[in-house]
């Protein structure tokens, strides 16, 4: 008898196949808002949107980045063959006319602009940017330490604000450029067509000057990233007679970082809510399946696939992921409009959205435009190498120490191949139960087995390959960013 065969004889309900969440056989529920989810926040978690009210100065690095995989060629996007995918047509994910501007903002916040620099702009017209900042001077600063440097990148940007607020005071008070200088003409010159009675004080309000980070190092380590997990993506959304530009939501919910966590309380790859995926029962004290990339995948699908059904068209059904669909439903009843341009542009409507969801499909255009030619952006971009991994299906309950004898005790990379894993779990407060699925690195795939069916988990010799330490990555160095902003 081979030596498989043998050990799943005593192994009894391990399972080498992906596992099946049960994500189709219960009640469907209405996604919270993320602006609206006090009840969920998680306050020693990091920020990872993009799109946060005001974005912090400094980004750490993705753990996993430079050490757990190799790189290969980069593969631009291929979306032929889709033409019986939900919605799908020639002009499905076209920019809708009038969104250009915001999207060809995004397209050089994804592009141009580093996390070194960043813009200061108008929430309610992100195309109207006041200045640029430039950081490097004071990361190129020898003098500082990590934490002045950050205190210097946040007054560099509030004493711009403040001149910026000042100008726009000022611009309020003139009937006419005349005698103004050239900074001041600038923003003069940015409110022509605007015929608001007083659209300077109201510019001026602090809630409408925005900083934005640049993320075109952190688009590029994305890119890096999703090739650990963009082709199962794919696969499950093409299962799903769903479009698979939509995998690319990613990008904008979390730059692929598989340990994004959000203060809201959104979660993982795609930044769930505790609120939607609770009904699906992903979540429990060991296990949190926001974080298993595969299975939010497919509750990700399973909500875009509800929010198409309910609002008809992918610019409000993906605006519908970010707002709350039956929030976007009520928005066009309420203006008798189906179109995402009119009532973002709608002044009453618009600010019925937060800056979020008025940005959100600008920015997934945008995304779409920098991956399908990411080779023009970065002409150094490879994707990583998947994750060597087995999934198994626990036996018995374990311990996190015991799963750790499966990655020489490398924490690091144990995380990253079970993001799903608690905090509580990790740190050895409560046991991984039974029946949950954990993730091993293939040839580790044996000694997990023997190991679950003895109850023992001190390596020896004649129970595995030798234990390695873990391969630095073939080609060539990514720098990882964190999405945390």
């Amino acid at each position: 008898m081979k030596l498989w065969m043998f050990i799943l004889v005593f192994c009894t309900g391990i399972s080498t196949a992906s596992y099946a969440f049960d994500l189709f056989g219960l009640f469907s529920t209405e996604p919270t808002t993320k602006e609206e989810a006090a009840e969920d926040s998680i306050p020693d978690e990091e920020k990872v949107s993009t799109l946060d009210e005001d974005t912090p100065m400094v980004q750490a690095e993705v753990l996993g980045g430079k050490t757990l995989t190799g790189t290969r060629a980069f593969r631009v996007p291929d979306y032929s063959g889709q033409d019986k995918a939900l919605g799908y047509g020639p002009t499905a994910f076209a920019v809708p006319k009038g969104l250009e501007p915001q999207v060809n903002f995004w397209l050089d916040i994804y592009s141009k602009y580093t996390t070194d620099q960043g813009l200061i702009h108008d929430t309610e017209s992100v195309t109207r940017v006041y200045a640029e900042i430039d950081f490097k001077d004071i990361i190129n600063d020898e003098s500082l330490n990590r934490f002045e440097k950050e205190r210097r990148k946040q007054r560099l940007v509030d004493d711009k604000k403040k001149e910026i607020i000042a100008i726009l005071q000022k611009l309020d008070k003139v009937d006419s450029p005349e005698g103004l200088n050239e900074v001041e003409k600038r923003y003069w010159n940015m409110f022509q067509g605007d015929n608001e009675a007083h659209k300077f004080k109201e510019a001026g309000h602090k809630s409408r000057i925005r900083f934005q980070l640049g993320q075109k190092d952190r688009m590029q380590a994305a890119i890096f990233f999703s090739g650990r997990y963009l082709e199962d993506m794919e696969k499950i959304f093409r299962d799903a007679g769903l479009p698979i530009e939509l995998t690319r939501l990613v990008f904008v919910e979390s730059s692929f970082n598989v340990l994004a966590r959000s203060k809201v309380g959104a979660s993982g790859l795609w930044q769930i809510m505790r609120y939607t995926a609770r009904p699906y029962r992903m979540i429990n004290d060991a296990v949190d399946q926001r974080n298993h990339p595969m299975a939010a995948t497919r509750l990700a699908a399973r909500l875009m696939k509800d929010n198409y059904n309910m609002l008809k068209a992918w610019p409000l059904a993906m605006t519908g992921y970010n707002h709350g669909p039956t929030g976007v439903r009520k928005l066009t009843e309420k203006y008798k409009t189906r179109e995402l341009v009119e009532l973002i542009q709608n002044v009453k409507s618009s600010r019925s959205f937060g800056f979020a969801s008025r940005n959100f499909y600008a920015c997934f255009m945008a995304v779409l435009e920098v991956e399908k030619n990411a080779q023009k952006y970065f002409p150094k971009v490879v994707w990583s190498q998947p994750l060597d991994s087995e999934e198994i299906k626990l036996p018995i309950s374990i311990k996190y120490k015991d799963l750790l004898t499966w990655f020489d005790g490398n924490d690091e990379k144990a995380e990253v191949f079970n993001p799903h894993i608690s905090r509580q779990a990790r740190r050895g407060s409560i046991s991984i139960p039974s029946k949950a699925v954990i993730a091993i690195p293939k040839e580790r795939y044996n000694q997990a087995l023997i190991s679950l069916a003895r109850g023992e988990f001190k390596y020896a010799a004649n129970m595995g390959p030798e234990i390695k330490a873990p391969e630095e990555p073939k080609g060539t160095e990514i720098k990882s960013a964190d999405p945390s902003k």
